[in-house]
């Protein structure tokens, strides 16, 4: 039996390491193309997209209020008051999670993107979402 080489690695750089194995793990191929849902103005999505989204947005409750919201009424749109409701935390602090989403995403995406698609409702110019029936199901696939 032949015996296996090992080498210490400090726990900083072994965190380090597993940050960047699921950095690159959407641009891998596991003998096929990965599953992708495009979404208006935001880009194309994967399964694998979406879970590196989620362990740092758990940072922000009312950006993780949003896309439960979302996800639990796939395909339907849903309306910031309603947002701010769920998340259950002053309306400035919402407005500030969200954008603190956005740039989560420019970090880890390269782009500015939401698993969903937004816009200001014509005539009373609320912020309505709407998050794609596959989208909402990898997103509540826990």
């Amino acid at each position: 039996m032949q015996e296996q080489n090992t080498i210490a690695i400090p726990a900083g750089l072994a965190e380090r390491l597993v940050e960047l194995a699921d950095e690159v793990r959407p641009y891998l191929k596991n003998g096929g193309e990965a599953e992708t849902v495009a979404v208006a103005n935001q880009g194309e999505w994967t399964r694998e997209m979406v879970e590196r989204l989620r362990r740092p947005l758990a940072a922000y409750p009312a950006a993780v209020a949003l896309l439960d919201l979302a996800a639990e009424n796939p395909d339907k749109t849903v309306r910031y008051p309603s947002v701010v409701d769920r998340a259950g935390i002053p309306e400035r602090q919402v407005r500030a999670e969200l954008g603190a989403m956005t740039k989560l995403s420019s970090r880890l995406f390269g782009r500015k993107t939401w698993p969903m698609r937004a816009w200001q409702a014509p005539g009373d110019g609320v912020m309505s979402y709407q998050m794609p029936g596959k989208i909402a199901e990898w997103w509540l696939d826990r």
